[in-house]
């Protein structure tokens, strides 16, 4: 996992904002273990900024306040074995959500040394609320 700094997430975030537009939370996180996003709730939408294995910005996607229909969060790995389930929900918050077309998608956000990463998905979820 690359070096994650609070002043680069937010200024690689800052620059895909909208005139206005304010961000409530946001945090690292990867999406099936192989694609990595700086992923900020605004007063608008989710938005992800894609990142390289480098932390390089790769692009961004977003998906509007209004499209999102269930958001629920799950401590530790969900699909861990038992034996591993204590220690996973040390390591690893996830946020699963559900836009209006269907779509399902899941954000771990690990632990990270100086930030308040793993509590970035109760803080969506509680401010979106959404049923689970």
């Amino acid at each position: 996992m690359p070096k994650v700094s609070e002043e680069d997430m937010r200024e690689k975030v800052s620059s895909f904002l909208q005139p206005g537009e304010q961000v409530v939370t946001m945090g690292w996180a990867s999406e099936k273990g192989v694609k990595y996003y700086y992923v900020a709730l605004t007063d608008r939408r989710l938005l992800m900024v894609k990142l390289s294995m480098m932390n390089k910005v790769k692009g961004e996607e977003s998906i509007p306040l209004n499209e999102l229909t269930a958001a629920s969060v799950h401590k530790g790995y969900k699909y861990a074995p038992l034996d591993m389930k204590l220690l996973s929900s040390m390591v690893e918050t996830s946020l699963y959500i559900r836009t209006r077309d269907g779509k399902k998608r899941a954000f771990s956000f690990p632990l990270i040394a100086g930030l308040n990463n793993k509590e970035v998905p109760v803080q969506i979820m509680e401010t979106l609320k959404l049923p689970g």
